[in-house]
């Protein structure tokens, strides 16, 4: 009888050891460290004018980008910048500024251009292409964001009829970033009687309506304040940027309701 009892242990011993080992690994679960959702940002600058014929579908995406980044969640923060270089053909646009040709220019010295065009998108100041190409936007978008940020401003905003109070905080950031904050009209709609849009209809969304650029100091903490024309819906969007209107390092952003 004894030498029959030493295989019974033997099995009782091997069925133990598969007991753990299920218990260790439970059937179906991934065994591996869960890697962390990409923590990075999107900051999709579309150049844009509405006396350039090529530019409604360029700002068709752009809104588009916007409604799928506010229903999920995803941090992508769309800015429509409209150059004024195209005023002279007819039709003056009234959201064009030189300061956003001059950021254009900026960008095309530094990715080595020839010229500037319309519609162009730059993506986290890391790259640009043409603002209606859906494929080549959403690809430097989605490689924008599989990059952790390094520099998140907190942002605070205080509205009072037209003005708006924005307490930026950047307790550090590279020496010679910068940081910028828009103001960003939600939706927008024109109706060119001239020019190469001349009987259409424009729709824009996230329109910047005011831009304030400053340098990051040690413990940054202050007030920058915007004007909006009217009391419309639209966001307060903040970023900072390496030195030379380089990499886009981190953004964020807060919604402002009209009637606040």
């Amino acid at each position: 009888m004894g030498a029959m009892k030493r295989p019974y242990r033997i099995i009782a011993a091997a069925l133990l050891l598969v007991l753990v080992s299920g218990a260790a690994r439970p059937s179906g679960e991934d065994t591996h460290p869960a890697t962390p959702a990409p923590s990075g940002v999107a900051l999709v600058e579309l150049f844009t004018s509405e006396g350039c014929s090529s530019c409604p579908p360029a700002d068709a995406l752009l809104e588009r980008l916007v409604h799928e980044a506010a229903s999920s969640g995803r941090p992508v923060y769309g800015l429509s910048l409209h150059v004024d270089y195209w005023d002279q053909l007819g039709w003056r646009d009234r959201f064009s500024s030189a300061g956003y040709t001059h950021r254009q220019s900026q960008y095309a010295r530094r990715f080595g251009l020839k010229s500037m065009y319309t519609p162009e998108i730059v993506v986290n100041g890391d790259g640009e292409c043409v603002g209606s190409n859906a494929s080549a936007v959403q690809g430097q978008i989605d490689r924008a964001l599989s990059r952790p940020s390094q520099v998140t401003p907190a942002l605070t905003v205080t509205a009072s009829g037209q003005e708006l109070r924005v307490r930026c905080s950047v307790p550090h950031a590279p020496k010679g970033a910068t940081l910028s904050v828009a103001w960003v009209q939600s939706q927008a709609v024109s109706s060119p009687d001239a020019g190469e849009n001349g009987g259409r209809t424009l729709r824009h969304a996230n329109v910047v309506r005011g831009l304030e650029t400053v340098p990051l100091t040690p413990g940054f903490n202050d007030v920058i304040v915007l004007h909006r024309a009217d009391a419309e819906d639209g966001e307060v969007i903040g970023w900072v940027q390496a030195s030379g209107q380089g990499s886009v390092l981190g953004a964020d952003a807060i919604a402002v309701r009209a009637h606040r």
